[in-house]
């Protein structure tokens, strides 16, 4: 690779991070750039939901020091927000309209919070939890709090679930197996989702329709169920999944759907565009399908797998089944986005 090459990775997560770490262990020469819109380091994103309740600091949940992409000449731009692409140039521009140039890009960019469209009316009431700013915003009042309600779920909400617990707090998770993300909880699942939750003194609501209403009262909130019974919180979480963040790719020419559209070796329509992570949507040539993969694991697998293929490997992305979750002895598993096994 001539000296001059110029790798950017948008995105600061297990995806992106591993990518950078197996680029410049492959290419040490390379100019290496990650931008991210989040302001802290590399940190784990399943810590966040013990630092909203007060059972750590963001020290715990930092993966690495700042010193170490400096001794891999890895360039860090954090709260830094690319707004657009353009591959006929091989550039993007930042918010600020600062332009990058690139010889090859990987899109790295995860996912936000998920909202229903049912919620819409009262979406300004309702809190996600995809990463440590969400967490941020709201610690102060969560510490202050003694009852909040969860709307969900995910796998993010049953961590916070359970911190909520151990901290203390009165939870109430109103779990909706057909809204469950990734895929809707099948009924054995479902029971022991349940079960579990008790255990930990979570009192959990077993619903077909998600709640009508959330408006402030003194104090709190009031959630109107769909029956039109209602109870009241300190908080209340919406937790439904997620959904990649791929808005500013709009008029890019990139290829998306529900995220990213790559092939089998996580290249996208565009040459020298690569995507991996929460935010890519990958072919399965045996299922003649996309699917979005989830969990910590499996964006560190792609992230490595999509550097060495960016630098000419023929790698091909693993479709077994991933453990994605798992809680007291509790596993979900799933072998593409939309199935359960």
């Amino acid at each position: 690779m001539p000296k001059d090459d110029h790798y950017v990775i948008v995105g600061n997560g297990p995806a992106g991070n591993h990518a950078a770490d197996t680029l410049r262990d492959e290419d040490p020469e390379a100019n290496i750039t990650i931008i991210s819109d989040e302001k802290p380091l590399y940190y784990y994103k399943h810590r966040v939901p013990a630092y909203m309740v007060g059972g750590c600091e963001f020290e715990a949940l930092r993966i690495r020091p700042y010193r170490i992409y400096r001794e891999k000449s890895i360039r860090l731009r954090l709260g830094q927000r690319v707004e657009r692409v353009v591959p006929q140039e091989r550039c993007l521009y930042l918010k600020h309209m600062e332009k990058i140039h690139y010889t090859q890009l990987i899109l790295a960019v995860g996912a936000s919070g998920r909202r229903l469209p049912s919620h819409a009316d009262f979406s300004e009431h309702l809190h996600c939890l995809a990463g440590f700013d969400d967490a941020k915003r709201v610690r102060e009042a969560m510490m202050k709090s003694t009852r909040i309600v969860i709307l969900g779920g995910d796998l993010v909400s049953m961590g916070l679930a359970r911190e909520a617990c151990k901290a203390g707090k009165e939870v109430v998770f109103i779990l909706y197996s057909s809204l469950f993300w990734p895929v809707a909880l099948k009924a054995e699942i479902q029971q022991n989702v349940t079960e579990r939750l008790t255990a930990l003194g979570v009192e959990v609501l077993v619903d077909t329709e998600p709640v009508t209403d959330v408006q402030p009262q003194e104090g709190g909130y009031r959630i109107t169920l769909p029956d039109g019974s209602s109870l009241s919180a300190d908080l209340v979480f919406s937790c439904f999944g997620f959904v990649p963040n791929i808005r500013f790719l709009l008029g890019s020419g990139i290829n998306t759907e529900k995220g990213v559209l790559v092939d089998h070796m996580m290249r996208t329509n565009q040459e020298g565009i690569y995507a991996c992570g929460d935010c890519a949507q990958i072919y399965n040539p045996e299922f003649k399908d996309y699917w979005l993969s989830v969990g910590w694991g499996n964006a560190e697998t792609q992230g490595v797998l999509t550097a060495m293929n960016l630098l000419g490997g023929k790698s091909v992305i693993d479709y077994q089944p991933k453990e994605i979750f798992d809680m007291d002895g509790v596993t979900i598993r799933t072998s593409w986005w939309k199935s359960f096994t």
